[in-house]
Formats: C-alpha cells, structure tokens, sequence
C-alpha cells in the first residue's frame, strides 16, 4: 500500500464536493472517505514503532485494515455508479 494511494482516495470526496456531485451521493463518498482511513491506518501499523514492539502479528492488522479499506471503497464506488444511473 503506498501512502499516494491513501491521499488520493482521501481526497476522492473532497474533488466529489467541488464537482458538486457529492450532495447527490453523499453517503456514498463518505464509505470511499471511510476506506482512505482504514488505508492510512493499515500504513500506521508498519510503521517502525508497531514492528519493534509486536512484533510478527502487526501483519494481522495491516490485513484486517486493508481488506476494510477495499470492501469499502468497492462498496462505496459501485454504490454511487448505481446512484448515479438511477438519478
């Protein structure tokens, strides 16, 4: 996971509001907001501090944090494409 990765689906609502397209789909956007901090929490527990003091199982949270990021950022992209059509 790379931290670009991270900023870019933070700032996904934030280009949404400017767009004014985001009031149309609003609790789409916040699932995809919600996917960039499980993204940027998933970095955090690689960051040096978690190795030295956990240890091997740090691994389980980045998976568990990952995996919650793309479930809802999936959940939340194809959420607003099926709003987007219906409207």
């Amino acid at each position: 996971m790379d931290i670009w990765f991270v900023i870019a689906t933070l700032l996904a609502p934030v280009f949404a509001e400017y767009a004014k397209i985001r009031s149309k789909a609003e609790r789409q956007f916040n699932f995809i907001a919600a996917a960039g901090v499980f993204f940027l929490v998933s970095i955090a527990f690689t960051a040096s501090l978690f190795t030295n003091l956990v240890g091997a199982s740090y691994i389980f949270g980045v998976y568990i944090f990952e995996f919650l990021g793309w479930l809802f950022l999936i959940v939340g992209a194809v959420w607003a494409v099926f709003s987007g059509l219906i409207k």
